[in-house]
């Protein structure tokens, strides 16, 4: 009796242990997919940071889809949204450029004196190839988690913009008032830039200088660390930086135009908007900084502006996956 007991247990045990194999190969067949979202900070590196502005970190975040190619190789789509901002003041006492006045004599300018900012939404789509440095098998029984590095490309769209501040009543030394009232209904707004040509791109003078597409390609490149918590879920952790194509993420690039050339084409609003030196007060005169002559630099050609992500990921299996294998 006793060996009956033990022999029907066996066969009890055998048939739930062949139940979950069944069960599992019916649920993880193939090659995995898995599909999840991602959450974290997104900042920018350009002509408008000196380094990178922990203060004007943003959140973002996006969903992402995982296809495990093999153990090594691994791709994935990510449509994903953040914001990007930088401001003169981060930076105030750099020196951003040195100025020749009137009488051609140099003088250097500082960030604060320069006093420009801008902020930008970015909606990015992209596929990228993960390569898992020590192996990745997508369960918890061998190799669950590895370091991986990333690269791929990228399509995304941005717009920046800048806030106007009204000076009201506010004049030079010649007299003149800083702003034209017709700005005051502005006063506070964020306006976009690439449309008023602040560096007089498409201006009857400047014609060579194109306006800058608002849609865009980069290259994703970056470090990461994924783990697989079940045969369901995974976590993973990852920098990321976008190498650009542009100098204009922030609108600045090049050198000053005159007010005659941008307020000629896009009216006053443009003229303000391109140099906004005038709003900050020279603590030596009382009145507002001189603004700058056509030829000195605005900004740096030197390379692109880039924008960068740290995020976290959680994904979960679709379809598809490692059967489960049990040890007996």
């Amino acid at each position: 009796m006793k060996h009956l007991k033990i022999t029907l247990f066996a066969i009890i045990a055998m048939g739930s242990v062949a139940s979950a194999s069944a069960q599992a190969k019916k649920k993880f067949k193939g090659k995995p997919i898995e599909a999840g979202f991602t959450l974290g900070g997104s900042n920018y590196m350009g002509d408008l940071s000196k380094g990178v502005a922990m203060n004007e970190t943003h959140l973002m975040g996006g969903l992402i889809c995982r296809f495990h190619y093999n153990d090594f190789l691994t791709l994935r789509g990510n449509a994903v949204y953040g914001q990007i901002s930088a401001n003169d003041q981060n930076f105030k006492d750099d020196i951003a450029f040195t100025h020749t006045d009137l009488s051609d004599n140099p003088l250097e300018i500082t960030r604060g004196q320069r006093n420009l900012n801008f902020r930008s939404d970015i909606v990015e789509f992209s596929a990228i190839g993960e390569w898992n440095l020590l192996g990745f098998e997508e369960s918890t029984r061998s190799r669950p988690y590895t370091p991986f590095l990333f690269a791929g490309l990228a399509v995304y769209k941005f717009n920046p913009k800048s806030q106007f501040h009204y000076m009201d009543d506010l004049r030079d030394a010649t007299g003149a008032l800083v702003h034209n009232t017709q700005l005051q209904q502005f006063d506070g707004q964020w306006i976009e830039l690439q449309t008023l040509s602040t560096e007089g791109q498409e201006t009857t003078k400047f014609n060579d200088r194109k306006r800058y597409n608002l849609t865009q390609v980069s290259i994703p490149l970056g470090v990461g660390f994924k783990q697989q918590v079940d045969d369901y879920w995974a976590y993973g952790i990852e920098f990321g930086i976008r190498k650009t194509f542009t100098d204009y993420l922030d609108d600045v690039s090049m050198d000053y135009v005159d007010d005659q050339i941008v307020g000629g084409a896009n009216g006053y609003l443009a003229a303000a908007m391109k140099d906004r030196s005038s709003e900050q007060i020279n603590p030596n005169t009382g009145l507002p900084y001189e603004r700058f002559y056509m030829g000195n630099p605005r900004g740096s050609m030197k390379g692109s502006d880039y924008y960068m992500f740290l995020n976290f990921t959680i994904t979960r299996k679709i379809m598809g996956g490692k059967t489960v294998c049990f040890q007996f």
